[in-house]
C-alpha cells in the first residue's frame, strides 16, 4: 500500500501532492503503513481514504480503487449505519466498538460482518479537526464460534433435560446440586435442588446408605453401579415415603490433577419393571401350566447349564418318558460336532444376560434325528442378576426337510439359468421383480437385491417426453399380451451407470392352474454389437460410395494432367502408373484400418520403399506415430510419390551419394492441432530452378494444399529439394 500511496496521482484530489501534506497527517500514514493490525485513515473535507495491507482483506473486491476515493463513497453500502459514528468522531469525540454488526457488499453479494473498532480524531496543524484515524479488526469468525458454542451449550442443555434418565451433577465434598434433569425431578417431587446439598434437599435418605455411597465415591475417586436399588423418596410435599427402585451409577467428576471435583449421577427408575416381575413370579404357576400346553420343549436350567424343568409338552416332542433320567444333566451335552459349540456360546450368550439363537440337528432320548430351532434367554432375578436361563427348542425337521427340497430345487434352475447366455427376469403378480440370472446382473449393472420387490420398469427404463410407454412397459402395466401369449420386440435400456444401450426382448406371461396370470418371465438379449455391426455396415456403403466418387474424380485427373504434360506416350505410361501404385498403396492402407485413419509412417515407408535397395541409410525418417483421416492419407502420399520419383530422376537419388531425410511433428497447442512435415534431400546434383511448374510440382503447392486446407511450399535450393506441409490433423 506504500507503493501505492506513491505512485497514486493525488494532483487531482483535494489533498494534493504528499509532498504538501500536513506532518500530521504524512507521520499517521507512516505509522498505519508500518502497522500489523488493519488501519485506515480518512482526511480532507471530502474523506479521502487511505488505508493499509492488513486492510486490504477487509475490502474484497472494493481493493484497490478505494484508495484516495471519498470514504461514503467506497463504504456506500454501510454510511447509512456508520456517518452518525463518523460525524461524532470529527466532533472531537472518540469511540472504541466491540463486535459491532455490519452488512456489506464487498464481494458483490450481502454478507453479514462483524468488526471491533475505535474512531479517533486527527487534529492539523492548525489545531482543526482534519481527518479520523481507525485500527480495526474483523471479528466474525470469532462471533460465529461463539454463536455455535452457545448452540450447542444448549442444545447439550436440552438434551440433558428432556434424557429420559435420571440425571443430576453434584459438586464439592457436600454433594451440592448443581443441575437435576426433569426425570431426576419428577423422582423427587419436582422439589428445589439448586445450590443445596444432598442431605439438605433430600433429607428422607438418610438412613438408607445414599449418602454413605457418595461420600466414598468422592473419596476413592471410584464409580458405583447399583441396579434395582430399592429407595424411599417422598415424590410429594407432605406425603407418605414411596418405595421405588432405580439402577443408578455414582460417576465420580475429576479435575485436570486428578483430583474429584464432583459426582455425576445417571440411572433409571425401573419401579415398574420391578413390579411387572414379581407380578410375574405371582402367577409362576399360571405360566407352567400354560407351557405344559405348549409343544415347543420348554427348558429351565440352572446357571451351570444342567435341566432343572421341562414342559410337559417338551417331553413328548423330545421323546423323553421320565425326566428324573436326565434331571440334572448338562444341556449342552445333548449336542454334539458344532451344535455342541453353539450351544456353549448360547449359554455364555444368556448368562451375560444376553439373548442367544441357532439352528443344528440332535437327535430325541429314543435316537430319532431332528432338526431344532433353539432360543436362550436369561432369567433375572429380584435384584437384575441372571438366576437361570430358558430354553426353547422348536421342533423345525418338517420346515427343514422342505428347505432342502427347495433349495436342491433352486440350486439346480439357478445353474441352468446362470449359464444361459440370454438374460432372464421373473415378474410376481404385481410385476415387481424377484429373480434375476447372472447374464442379466452383468446386464443391467444391478445385484438381484437391488431389484427384488421393485418394478422392473422403474430399473431398467427411462422416461419418455410424452409420458407414453415402452413396448415391455405395456406388457408390465397393463399385462397387454394378446391372447395371453407372449410378446417379443425391441427397445432401449438404462444401465445402472446411466448409459442406454438397445435389447430385444420376448415377454411371457406365467398363469396359474385356473389360467390368471401371476407373473411374467421375460428373456431380454443385449443387441449392441447388432446394432454396431448394421450402422458399421450402413457407413460402409456410405462411405465406400463417397470413396469410389472421389477415388475417380482422383483418378480422372491425375490421368487428365499426366496426358497433357507428358512428352511421350512412354513418360505419360511410367508417370501414370507410378502415381496410380501410390494411390493405390494408400488405398491398400486405408482398406486394413476400414477407411477411419492411417499410419503417416506407413505412408512415408511406403513412398520410398521402392528406393530402398539403393542403400538403407539414404533414407532418414523421424516423427512420432500419428494416424491421418483418409482424404488427409491420400493427399500426402500422392505428393510424397511425386517427390520421390523427381528425386529419383534429378535429385538425390539419381546419384550413389545422395540423401533423403523426411521429418514430421505435431503442434498440439494449437486447434485443431497441426501437422507440420519437411522432405529434404541432400548429397545429389546440383539443383537449379526449374524454368515452367510441371504438374508434379502443382500436384504439390496446388492440390495438396487444397485438399489438406494448408499451405504446402517446394524450394528448389542449390544443395537439394525442400518441400514444407503445414496442414490442420482434420
Amino acid at each position: 500500500m506504500g507503493a501505492r500511496i506513491r505512485a497514486h496521482d493525488w494532483s487531482v484530489t483535494p489533498l494534493g501532492d504528499p509532498q504538501i501534506w500536513p506532518q500530521s497527517l504524512r507521520t499517521l500514514v507512516r505509522v498505519m503503513l508500518n502497522a500489523q493490525q488493519p488501519m485506515f485513515i480518512v482526511w480532507g473535507p471530502e474523506l479521502a481514504f487511505l488505508y493499509n495491507d492488513a486492510y486490504a482483506p477487509i475490502f474484497g473486491a472494493k481493493h484497490p480503487d478505494a484508495l484516495g476515493r471519498p470514504f461514503a463513497e467506497v463504504w456506500s453500502d454501510i454510511w447509512s449505519q456508520i456517518k452518525l459514528l463518523v460525524d461524532s468522531t470529527l466532533e472531537g469525540k472518540p469511540s472504541w466498538h466491540e463486535d459491532l454488526l455490519i452488512p456489506m457488499r464487498r464481494h458483490g453479494y450481502l454478507e453479514q460482518a462483524w468488526f471491533s473498532f475505535s474512531y479517533t480524531p486527527v487534529w492539523d496543524e492548525n489545531d482543526q479537526i482534519a481527518g479520523m484515524f481507525c485500527a480495526v479488526t474483523e471479528t466474525t469468525d470469532k462471533v460465529l464460534a461463539e454463536r455455535r458454542n452457545v448452540a450447542e451449550r444448549q442444545l447439550l442443555q436440552q438434551m440433558f433435560q428432556q434424557a429420559p434418565g435420571i440425571m443430576a451433577m453434584l459438586r464439592g465434598r457436600n454433594h451440592v446440586f448443581e443441575l437435576a434433569n426433569d426425570a431426576y425431578l419428577r423422582l423427587v417431587g419436582h422439589r428445589e435442588l439448586a445450590g443445596k446439598p444432598v442431605r439438605e434437599a433430600l433429607p428422607e435418605l438418610e438412613g438408607q446408605g445414599f449418602f454413605e455411597l457418595l461420600d466414598e465415591v468422592h473419596r476413592t475417586g471410584e464409580p458405583f453401579v447399583g441396579r434395582g436399588v430399592p429407595v424411599r423418596i417422598q415424590r410429594e410435599p407432605g406425603s407418605l415415603l414411596e418405595k421405588r427402585f432405580v439402577d443408578f451409577i455414582y460417576q465420580p467428576i475429576k479435575n485436570a490433577d486428578g483430583q474429584v471435583t464432583g459426582i455425576f449421577v445417571e440411572g433409571y427408575d425401573v419401579t415398574e419393571a420391578k413390579h411387572s416381575v414379581e407380578a410375574l413370579r405371582a402367577s409362576e404357576e399360571f405360566n407352567r401350566r400354560i407351557l405344559d400346553s405348549s409343544s415347543d420343549c420348554i427348558k429351565v436350567l440352572d446357571s451351570d447349564a444342567r435341566l432343572q424343568f421341562m414342559s410337559q409338552g417338551g417331553m413328548q416332542v423330545m421323546e423323553v418318558d421320565n425326566f428324573g433320567t436326565i434331571q440334572g444333566c448338562d444341556w449342552r451335552s445333548f449336542w454334539s460336532g458344532p451344535e455342541h459349540g453353539k450351544a456353549r456360546q448360547a449359554v455364555e450368550t444368556a448368562l451375560a444376560g444376553g439373548t442367544a439363537r441357532f439352528q443344528g440337528p440332535t437327535p430325541t432320548a429314543k435316537g430319532t434325528p431332528k432338526w431344532w430351532d433353539v432360543a436362550v434367554t436369561p432369567i433375572r432375578g429380584a435384584h437384575g442378576e441372571v438366576e437361570k436361563l430358558l430354553s426353547v427348542s422348536r421342533d423345525i425337521t418338517g420346515t427343514k426337510e422342505a428347505e432342502e427340497a427347495l433349495r436342491q430345487s433352486q440350486r439346480r434352475l439357478n445353474a441352468v439359468l446362470n449359464n444361459a447366455s440370454v438374460s432372464i427376469f421373473l415378474m410376481d403378480e404385481r410385476q415387481h421383480c424377484v429373480y434375476m440370472n447372472a447374464a442379466a446382473e452383468k446386464l443391467t449393472g444391478y445385484t438381484l437385491a437391488e431389484v427384488t420387490g421393485r418394478p422392473l420398469h422403474d430399473v431398467i427404463h427411462h422416461t419418455r417426453p410424452d409420458g407414453s410407454h415402452f413396448p415391455l412397459e405395456d406388457c408390465l402395466i397393463d399385462r397387454a399380451f394378446p391372447d395371453e401369449h407372449q410378446v417379443q420386440g425391441e427397445e432401449v435400456f438404462v444401465h445402472k451407470d446411466g448409459s442406454f444401450y438397445p435389447v430385444a426382448f420376448t415377454a411371457s406371461p406365467i398363469p396359474d392352474e385356473e389360467a390368471n396370470t401371476i407373473g411374467t418371465i421375460i428373456e431380454v438379449r443385449d443387441i449392441r454389437a447388432e446394432k454396431k455391426a448394421q450402422e458399421h455396415q450402413r457407413l460402409l456403403i456410405n462411405e465406400l460410395n463417397h470413396r469410389v466418387k472421389n477415388t475417380l474424380a482422383t483418378v480422372q485427373s491425375i490421368t487428365s494432367q499426366t496426358l497433357r504434360n507428358a512428352a511421350t506416350a512412354q513418360d505419360a505410361k511410367d508417370a501414370l502408373e507410378g502415381r496410380l501404385l501410390a494411390l493405390s498403396r494408400t488405398h491398400d492402407v486405408l482398406t486394413r484400418e476400414n477407411w477411419e485413419s492411417a499410419e503417416l509412417r506407413e505412408i512415408v515407408e511406403q513412398a520410398v520403399e521402392p528406393y530402398r535397395g539403393q542403400g538403407e541409410d539414404r533414407f532418414h525418417l523421424e516423427g512420432p506415430w500419428i494416424r491421418l483421416p483418409p482424404r488427409m492419407a491420400l493427399a500426402l502420399a500422392m505428393a510424397l510419390q511425386e517427390l520421390a520419383t523427381n528425386a529419383g530422376k534429378y535429385g538425390a537419388l539419381s546419384n550413389v551419394t545422395g540423401m533423403i531425410r523426411v521429418t514430421w511433428e505435431v503442434d498440439d497447442l494449437q486447434v485443431p492441432a497441426r501437422l507440420h512435415l519437411q522432405w529434404r534431400e541432400a548429397g545429389g546434383p546440383i539443383v537449379a530452378p526449374p524454368t515452367r511448374r510441371g504438374f508434379g510440382t502443382r500436384l504439390i503447392e496446388r492440390s495438396l494444399a487444397q485438399d489438406l486446407n494448408g499451405e504446402a511450399q517446394i524450394l528448389f535450393a542449390v544443395t537439394g529439394v525442400v518441400c514444407t506441409v503445414d496442414a490442420p490433423i482434420a
